[in-house]
């Protein structure tokens, strides 16, 4: 075969030229396709962006009209609250619009950003079930609808809201669980963090729901829907304390029928005759050795007993020795609570030309009345007067409403608002609450300590007393630390009159019967006096735990402290939490959660 010319020098080169040129153009070419994918790529991912961008805006827009509706529906402003949960769900269905199609759905497939883009999705689709199934409903809430306008409650309204309260717990329930299935493994910073923001809020509101939606199952009938409801309203006097408040001085007989309330009968503790030979009801041996059987036998010390139920039946005996009004429930406060009730109604005007105020209350009802008026007959007309302007305040539908609610709920907290009921719905709601009255039985979810004061002076100067109370615990100890703080000068207690001194000792001096609760189960292992064993007047089991009586005597102007250590068993211990006589003033408390020294 034979072999081919060899090339010449030039032709060679001119070869090289050619391969180069063509490698060359080869190389633009897909350089250009790439730059062409690239351009197109780089398009369209800026419109997923911008898609991104945009669905951001409107869900804090969103987020923005949710507050709007709440401070609205707060507000008692209906309207408003309709129109800014409209602007909601615009915003939300633009979201929702705006983290969909074609380019949306390819930015998805790809991996790590399509997770991200996953969940904006999933949120967005949330939040506009939210606005549609939450917010909406919900900015039609009236909460003027909680409260008596008139003297009476519109039952069909609260009805009303009960079937309303379903549909946010609907979407509440479908909320969670949809946001529940967003896989976070793979999640940007900011986009887990809008993820975790609607979990938590979701999580915060849910518990909320439940409570509401029992209260509202029972509150109906427990304002005479199904016929009329009694209850006795009971004011216990601060200023001479009792474990549970105080004296309690007044007693009113409420009817509630068809949602209207009314007074239907008055009485005071003049009325009651007593002391009794016999205790008026059946008393507990534990709370006897504690306290003496005149819980049973002297009207002023019935709420000695810290347990409001128990308080309540040797109550009831009382009642029944010398009334026949029957009554379901009963209710306590204390001009303190009333002082909170009259922030949220205003001023009302007393027969006397008082005016009674959230700032004079408790001052003119627990220290000027007695300077005023040395008859106890007076005293009791005057308490009665203040009780029934404050009632007509609150049923004539005076009051802003979430600052009544406010009022309220702060009272109960306090220890001011306490109550109990015969019926077992009522009772059921109640029992796990702070108003029921009623230390836990157990330390599972809180370990409860307890420091009661009981005047012993047989006057009126627990005016001048304030408390505090601190505890801390280890996994085998529980400590408490008590003060009793006298601020009556000497200048004070000579202008005190009879009534508010008591003739058993002198004006400068307020004896009080201080009895401290350990945890459920607990050993008391020492009781010190200002930092001396304490002379142990009482002590024993009662209600579970160990308590102790210990006298602690103020003279003008001093603070005395109790310190006390439990020694606890093995088991379940939930967080340290102190309850205590509701003093004229606040009471401050503190835990911890270690025991220094």
């Amino acid at each position: 075969m034979p072999q081919p010319e060899p090339l010449s020098r030039r032709a060679r080169r001119s070869k090289v030229r050619v391969s180069k040129r063509r490698r060359t153009i080869i190389w633009w070419s897909v350089a250009g396709v790439l730059v062409v994918l690239l351009a197109v790529g780089g398009l369209a991912g800026k419109r997923v962006y911008d898609q991104a961008i945009g669905v951001r805006g409107h869900l804090e827009a969103a987020m923005t009209e949710v507050q709007s509706v709440q401070k609205a529906v707060l507000a008692g402003d209906s309207a408003t609250a309709t129109v800014a949960a409209d602007r909601l769900s615009v915003h939300t269905a633009a979201a929702v619009s705006g983290s969909q199609g074609r380019l949306w759905s390819l930015g998805a497939a790809l991996p790590f950003v399509g997770s991200n883009l996953t969940a904006v999705s999933q949120v967005a689709r949330v939040t506009d079930g939210l606005a549609r199934d939450v917010v909406t409903p919900a900015s039609r809430v009236n909460l003027k609808s909680l409260v008596p306008e008139g003297g009476q409650v519109d039952i069909k309204q609260l009805s009303s809201l009960s079937d309303l309260l379903d549909t946010v717990s609907q979407g509440l329930d479908t909320a969670k669980k949809d946001i529940g299935k967003v896989d976070r493994s793979a999640l940007i910073g900011p986009v887990a963090n809008g993820v975790k923001r609607l979990d938590d809020s979701l999580e915060k509101l849910q518990p909320y729901i439940q409570p509401a939606k029992d209260v509202l199952s029972v509150l109906p009938d427990a304002l005479g829907a199904s016929g009329p409801r009694n209850y006795l309203l009971m004011f216990q006097g601060n200023s001479e304390a009792r474990s549970l408040g105080g004296n309690a001085a007044v007693d009113i007989v409420l009817r509630a029928e068809d949602g209207r309330l009314s007074i239907i009968q008055t009485a005071n503790s003049q009325e009651f005759h007593g002391p009794s030979a016999e205790p008026v009801a059946p008393l507990d041996p534990e709370a006897v050795a504690i306290y003496g059987d005149k819980i049973g036998h002297y009207v002023p010390d019935f709420t000695m007993v810290p347990d409001f139920p128990t308080a309540a039946k040797i109550f009831d005996g009382w009642w029944k020795r010398e009334f026949d009004t029957p009554y379901n429930a009963v209710m306590s406060v204390d001009p303190v609570a009333l002082s909170y009730i009259l922030g949220a109604t205003g001023p009302v005007t007393l027969p006397t030309g008082d005016v009674l105020s959230a700032d004079n209350a408790v001052s003119l009802l627990l220290n000027e009345v007695y300077f005023r008026y040395s008859d106890p007959e007076a005293q009791n007309m005057f308490f009665g007067a203040a009780a029934d302007a404050v009632f007509t305040a609150v049923t004539s539908g005076k009051a802003a409403p979430l600052a009544l609610v406010s009022a309220v709920v702060k009272s109960a907290d306090e220890g001011r608002l306490l109550y109990t009921s015969s019926d077992a719905k009522e009772a059921a709601l109640v029992a796990p609450l702070r108003m029921s009255g009623v230390m836990p039985h157990d330390n599972t979810e809180k370990t409860v300590v307890g420091a009661y004061v009981n005047d012993n002076t047989g006057s009126k100067k627990s005016y001048y007393l304030d408390l505090a109370v601190s505890a801390c615990a280890t996994d085998s100890t529980v400590k408490t630390h008590t003060e009793l703080t006298s601020s009556l000068t000497a200048d004070e207690a000579k202008r005190l009159p009879y009534y508010i001194t008591g003739g058993y000792f002198a004006p400068s001096d307020i004896s009080s019967y201080v009895v401290l609760y350990g945890p459920v189960g607990a050993t008391l292992q020492s009781i010190t006096l200002d930092g001396r064993p304490a002379s142990v007047l009482s002590s024993g089991q009662h209600l579970g735990r160990p308590a102790v009586k210990v006298e602690v005597f103020n003279h003008l102007t001093s603070t005395h402290s109790l310190d006390a250590a439990y020694s606890m068993p093995a088991g379940t211990q939930g967080p340290l939490s102190i309850w205590h006589t509701p003093m004229v003033r606040a009471t401050p408390i503190s835990t911890n959660d270690t025991c220094a020294g």
